[in-house]
């Protein structure tokens, strides 16, 4: 390798002349690395320093190519100055902040302008006017598109409720919104429009023009002031994200979000909920009903009764049935439990997909045909409903198809009388429901026919079929007689005591265990051949047959032990039919199979054969 150094005549060390094109591709490297805005550091990246010739004179030749892989660039040396200078303001910047906090301060954001009668929230948030929460509301009046309507705090009843319509309910969530929103009402912004009052036509605040509104009253406390506020609401900004409104008296519009579209500019029939009958939470309704009336076309259908023990002889246990209801039409017959559950719970929940009207009825004195008022049990005059002109006509409901009553007795003692009346079932897109009036709470709902089916029934379903269905410890007396056959059995005793005594055909006694007795002498068999009876079920309606064209087949006299009597009759009038009569009143038909099979079954009974009630014959 050349030497770079040469000694001079002076001692001193010179770099020696290096050639150009070294010099050039430095110089394009140090471009490419850095630009431009490095020019000024002078130096080629990589290029050596200018040592002192002394410090050269002590090394040898190996020891100066040693050196001169450690020389240090005169961009290195730059870069650590800026190092150390920036380490230096950082420190600088540390110190000034714990010794000097004054100068790092943000400007104190001073608080919005207040206008008479505003307020700041707790947030720092402008208001109308103070925030008035549930306990201190009174009322609330709403006058929108849809209508008006006020809710109100009802101090005996410790609850809200719409003026008109104290018994209807609604859905506390929306009604909590409606709340919020007149209560605390949410500013985004507010200006002044100018002393020129025709620019309030601009946001729909004009005299002139046709506004929404609502005013919120404070509720009475002592020794304070009631408050009431007035809030216009104007037109929807042009993304109805928001809403242009004034307080009465004040020349500032204020614009409000657009929470109020579902609140103070909906329509109340969103807020209520179209319950159409007295909610029941518990099952109380299945003993608790006392009486249910159906109507249809304005005619009696069936009336349903509570089988309790005041309906009995006074004094006298209930003789019995299986099933609590009766239904009477015109006489007596049980009610199908699986039925009357559906029925009741129908009724006792009946509430609509969609609420159609309020305040629907005028009440008006009752009178009779002369014209004279009709009073109740209690000497006080009792009222019609009568719907409001043209209400009737719109949903069929002049004449409706059904009405239907019930009598609901609380626990605390109160009775409720609840009446709806129904529609024809109607049909749309959507599927078949019926329009459905309420008197308790004066309401008109769509009800989907889904949740009233029992509107389809026949009066044939609301019955049990068997025509018998009485337990068996309740019946004192048995006879029956077909033809010439004669049965005549006493019952005595209960459960495991029972004793059937059958004293038309000798004395023949059925007790205890068939088993301990011997084959088929036991209570056992009988108690087969009872379930016999209760198989008798009734088919369907019939017309009564004309005297000549039927024949009695057999009679059965049930005597129980309250005293109660009720006699069945079969009469023949087809080869497979057999009218039935309940106290000589009938309208159904039974199979003749089951009459020839309860006499061949009394016969097995007395004759100590095994009774089968499950076999044909």
């Amino acid at each position: 390798m050349e030497d770079i150094y040469e000694k001079q005549e002076n001692g001193d060390a010179e770099p020696k002349e290096t050639d150009i094109t070294a010099e050039n591709s430095d110089s394009e490297l140090h471009s490419i690395l850095y630009g431009g805005e490095y020019s000024e550091y002078g130096d080629a990246l990589g290029s050596e320093e200018e040592l002192p010739a002394m410090s050269l004179k002590t090394f040898g030749r190996k020891e100066e190519a040693k050196t001169e892989k450690k020389t240090v660039t005169e961009t290195t040396k730059k870069v650590r100055t800026i190092i150390i200078v920036s380490a230096v303001i950082v420190a600088a910047v540390a110190l000034a902040a714990i010794f000097l906090p004054g100068l790092f301060k943000k400007e104190v954001e001073q608080p919005p302008v207040l206008y008479e009668g505003e307020v700041l929230s707790g947030s720092r948030r402008v208001m109308m006017f103070e925030h008035l929460e549930r306990s201190q509301i009174q009322s609330i009046e709403v006058h929108n598109e849809y209508g008006e309507y006020t809710a109100y705090y009802n101090a005996e009843t410790d609850r809200f409720c719409f003026k008109g319509l104290e018994g209807a309910p609604y859905n506390e969530e929306l009604f909590s919104q409606l709340i919020v929103a007149a209560g605390f009402p949410l500013i985004s912004d507010r200006f002044l429009p100018g002393e020129d009052r025709a620019d309030l036509s601009e946001y729909g605040l004009a005299p002139e023009d046709d506004k929404a509104y609502f005013v919120i009253t404070t509720r009475p406390v002592e020794g304070e002031q009631t408050r009431s506020y007035k809030v216009f609401i104007g037109k929807p900004s042009l993304t109805e994200n928001y809403y242009y409104c004034m307080v009465e008296g004040r020349d500032i519009v204020y614009i409000l979000e657009q929470s109020i579209k579902t609140t103070l500019l909906a329509d109340v029939k969103s807020l209520l909920t179209p319950i159409l009958t007295y909610p029941i939470e518990d099952n109380s309704y299945l003993t608790n009903i006392s009486q249910i009336i159906i109507g249809k076309d304005g005619s009696l259908f069936a009336l349903i009764q509570y089988q309790d023990e005041q309906a009995n002889v006074p004094g006298v246990e209930n003789f019995g049935v299986t099933v609590p209801y009766i239904v009477t039409k015109p006489v007596e017959y049980d009610a199908s439990t699986e039925k009357m559950t559906a029925l009741l719970g129908q009724i006792v929940n009946m509430s609509g997909s969609q609420l159609l009207e309020y305040s629907i009825y005028d009440i008006v004195p009752a009178v009779d045909e002369n014209g004279d008022p009709v009073l109740d049990e209690n000497g006080e005059q009792e009222h019609d409903y009568v719907l409001k002109p043209g209400i009737g006509e719109k949903y069929g409901l002049s004449d409706p198809a059904f009405d239907i009553y019930y009598k609901y007795k609380a626990a605390d003692g109160i009775v409720v009388d609840n009446m709806v009346s129904v529609s024809a079932k109607q049909r749309d897109d959507s599927g078949e429901y019926y329009y459905v009036a309420s008197h308790v709470f004066d309401t008109i709902a769509r009800v989907e026919a889904s949740a009233l089916t029992f509107l389809d029934w026949s009066l044939m379903d609301y019955l049990d079929k068997p025509v018998f269905s009485v337990n068996i410890d309740k019946v004192s007396r048995i006879k029956i007689d077909a033809e010439d056959k004669h049965y005549d059995f006493t019952l005595t005793g209960t459960g495991d005591d029972l004793v059937a005594t059958e004293t038309a055909n000798g004395r023949t006694t059925f007790r205890g265990d068939d088993k301990d007795v011997g084959e088929n002498r036991g209570i056992r068999n009988f108690r087969k051949f009872y379930q016999t009876i209760l198989s008798i079920n009734r088919e369907d309606f019939t017309e009564e047959p004309h005297e000549d064209e039927r024949a009695l087949l057999l009679t059965m006299e049930v005597t129980f032990r309250n005293g109660t009597v009720r006699t069945y009759r079969f009469y023949s009038y087809s080869e497979r039919r057999c009218f039935m009569t309940v106290n000589d009143s009938g309208e159904f038909y039974v199979m003749r199979s089951m009459i020839r099979k309860l006499v061949s079954d009394a016969d097995k009974l007395l004759s100590y054969q095994a009774v089968d009630p499950r076999a044909d014959n």
